[in-house]
């Protein structure tokens, strides 16, 4: 499937979302002491049960807020599965979707989407899309042919939700990983602008911090010079990556809700876990994560299981 955008953002023009949000609001559900954050790119959704069982289970187990990336909506891929909404129903949680992109055969309708999600368990009010520039990547491999076109605009999104007596933001966010630091942070400064500034806040995402460009097979040789010269980067990358001093802007943290030095994506087993870049991070404003709770958890049941996705879960509690 071809996954570059067709409709890129003009030059200088403010981007606008191209699909409206999905909201599903079912019963509140009690809230504790704590609040259990959830963070995944799910790949699409291809092994939901995988990841409704790892969910099920602790130290995931009754998450009171999930942020999902690559959640799609009948794509091939997710086996025409409505990843977000069938995930949110399993687990008997609210949920906002956003589709970022539609997938279409040639010029016909569109036939699915990729997104974002936020699934909650309490209500989700306020919701707002909020699209970021198109970055104009060149695909791994120029000229394979496809009959998929993707049309849309990178979209984040965030929402409120009331736990106890708190209301917190919610956001989330899917940063495009074949683009320079600096798109990244154009991308991140473009949501940022439309996230409250102040009050209570939970922002995650798949900020794909690879602290270097990936626009081509020519860019691939000098990762991997990097990997084997400085492999701490990858897992450390925020001096590399502006887009963290967008985020502190907002008056966002990372300490504590965050395992240092730890990788969170596995593009393949072969490659050493010391040379495993660190992508997915969460963040927070006003509320205090639990010391020792922050983990990376591997997508799969046992040692023995296939992983249902190529990112790790990352997970904080937070006091409340």
């Amino acid at each position: 499937m071809d996954l570059e955008a067709r409709d890129l953002a003009s030059a200088g023009a403010k981007p606008t979302p191209h699909f409206a949000p999905i909201v599903v609001n079912r019963a509140a559900r009690p809230t504790g002491s704590r609040l259990r954050v959830v963070l995944l790119n799910v790949a699409g959704g291809h092994r939901l049960s995988e990841v409704v069982a790892c969910l099920r289970c602790p130290p995931l187990r009754d998450a009171d807020l999930i942020l999902l990336c690559e959640a799609d909506s009948r794509t091939l891929r997710s086996g025409r599965l409505d990843v977000a909404s069938q995930l949110a129903a399993a687990l008997e949680m609210s949920y906002a979707y956003v589709p970022e992109f539609g997938i279409k055969v040639g010029d016909g309708d569109i036939i699915a989407h990729l997104g974002n999600a936020i699934l909650s368990r309490q209500p989700i009010d306020d919701v707002v899309a909020v699209a970021m520039p198109s970055v104009r990547a060149l695909p791994l491999i120029p000229g394979f042919p496809s009959r998929f076109t993707r049309v849309g605009t990178p979209t984040g999104l965030y929402a409120s939700a009331r736990f106890g007596a708190q209301t917190i933001t919610l956001g989330v966010a899917h940063l495009n990983s074949r683009c320079t630091p600096a798109e990244r942070e154009s991308q991140m400064a473009s949501y940022m602008a439309a996230f409250p500034s102040s009050g209570r806040a939970i922002f995650g995402g798949d900020l794909n911090t690879t602290t270097t460009e990936l626009k081509g097979l020519y860019s691939l040789a000098g990762v991997a010079a990097r990997m084997i010269a400085s492999p701490r980067r990858f897992r450390a990358p925020e001096r590399f990556e502006p887009l963290f001093e967008r985020m502190r802007e907002r008056g966002l943290e990372f300490d504590g809700a965050n395992v240092e030095y730890c990788p969170t994506f596995t593009f393949s087993g072969l490659i050493p876990r010391l040379m495993r870049p660190k992508l997915d991070w969460l963040a927070v404003r006003g509320v205090r994560p639990v010391a020792g709770t922050a983990a990376v958890i591997a997508p799969k049941r046992t040692i023995f299981s296939r992983r249902a996705s190529d990112h790790d879960f990352v997970t904080v509690d937070i006091d409340l």
